[in-house]
């Protein structure tokens, strides 16, 4: 099911895991203006002493055109709680419901990512080997919801929309004041998102006006875009730009995305509810995914009632109705754009990687693309066997899946 989360300190997000991380130089993003240093603190590999496992940090640099915040990892038995990174204008605490079996005192739910089902699926205790890497988290299919513009009607209807317990992503528009309210650092630490929607809605030139978002972005919220929506959905005005910086910039042409579909991340895919939409309208959009297995994203701009001059303003009550609708499907994984988007990333770099024998065992290596966020997971079931990352046993999650760190660059399935 899709948890409600409690929220923690933005900037700094505590976590029990203990995987072991790689870090270099990271990803430079390029933009006007001073380049200013991104230092984030990461789980070291693992070390014991006496039996007690620790994970001393170690710290890399990445270069960019504004700092992260800084996210920390310990670990050292056992564990109820974990925290999602805060990469990307995210912050969250959630609590971990898998169980750990394979005798690792790592958490079983570092990511920090919603469970599918209700637990209880057995470790697979089959021949080492039949490595399978679960699309949309291990649900069945995913939606993304998305605000644009930073409008009135988002921020005075807070309390209904914080009060679902899931995750949205804000396009922020930074020219407008509206952006600076105080609403916006609430989602963030309640672990939403907050993109780059550029500086005035593309009345600039395109990259400068995507890099003063940016810079907006990391003075008002200490965070890193990675994900934006292009303006009026003019996508091909900001290729050059966007894939500098994004893992995706947002379009407006609707249509569904499958795990292995080889979308354009520069143009992905959204639908735009159409005026006064409730649940009429966006239930099947709902279905669709679930039944069919694949993403939706939703590109919203208001609500009904105000006076923000929302673009297709849609209904806020129906609006609610319809999330509480997919929540209790169970089935259907609520993330936001960033969350998503990395995981169909991780996933296709993960599902590439050819096993290569190294004595029994089997070692799956694989490169994420050069602009990606640091902190990200992918789910695996195997037939059996123990897996691991840098010669620390992964705990499998009695959700049905071991969680992997992307940032370690290979795992190791072995007897």
């Amino acid at each position: 099911m899709n948890e409600d989360l409690s929220t923690t300190d933005q900037g700094t997000t505590g976590s029990t895991t203990g995987l072991p991380s790689t870090t270099g130089a990271g990803t430079t993003q390029t933009t006007a203006g001073a380049t200013v240093t991104n230092t984030a603190t990461v789980a070291g590999p693992s070390t014991t002493t006496n039996g007690t496992t620790g994970n001393p940090p170690v710290t890399g640099t990445q270069g960019s055109t504004s700092a992260g915040p800084v996210t920390t990892a310990t670990s050292g038995g056992p564990v109820t709680t974990s925290g999602s990174t805060g990469v990307g204008g995210m912050t969250a605490t959630a609590e971990t419901t898998g169980s750990a079996t394979t005798g690792s005192d790592l958490p079983p739910n570092p990511s920090g990512l919603p469970e599918p089902g209700d637990g209880g699926v057995a470790q697979p205790s089959g021949a080492a080997g039949g490595l399978v890497v679960l699309p949309w988290a291990g649900y069945k299919g995913a939606i993304s919801y998305s605000f644009d513009d930073a409008n009135s009607t988002q921020i005075n209807n807070e309390t209904q929309l914080m009060g679902l317990g899931v995750r949205f992503t804000w396009y922020l528009q930074t020219g407008k004041q509206e952006a600076g309210n105080a609403f916006y650092q609430r989602a963030l630490d309640a672990g939403h998102e907050l993109g780059n929607h550029t500086q005035s809605h593309g009345s600039g030139a395109a990259d400068s006006d995507v890099n003063q978002a940016q810079t907006f972005l990391m003075n008002t919220y200490s965070v890193v875009g990675y994900t934006m929506a292009a303006p009026n959905g003019s996508t091909s005005n900001y290729n050059g730009i966007s894939g500098q910086l994004f893992i995706l910039d947002r379009g407006v042409s609707d249509s569904l995305i499958g795990a292995d579909d080889n979308t354009n991340m520069q143009n992905l895919p959204s639908w735009i509810p159409p005026q006064g939409a409730g649940t009429a309208q966006f239930n099947p959009k709902a279905d669709a995914a679930q039944s069919q297995g694949k993403w939706q994203t939703v590109c919203i701009h208001g609500f009904t009632g105000g006076s923000d001059g929302a673009y297709q303003p849609i209904d806020l009550n129906g609006f609610v109705s319809h999330v509480n609708y997919v929540k209790e499907k169970g089935d259907v994984w609520i993330g936001t754009m960033l969350e998503v988007g990395a995981y169909f990333l991780g996933r296709k770099a993960v599902k590439a990687a050819q096993p290569q024998a190294q004595g029994s065992d089997q070692v799956y290596s694989w490169t994420l693309p050069d602009v990606f966020p640091p902190g990200q997971y992918v789910r695996v079931t195997v037939d059996g066997g123990t897996v691991s990352q840098d010669g620390v046993a992964l705990p499998w999650n009695e959700h049905g899946f071991y969680e992997v760190a992307l940032d370690a660059g290979s795992l190791t399935i072995s007897q």
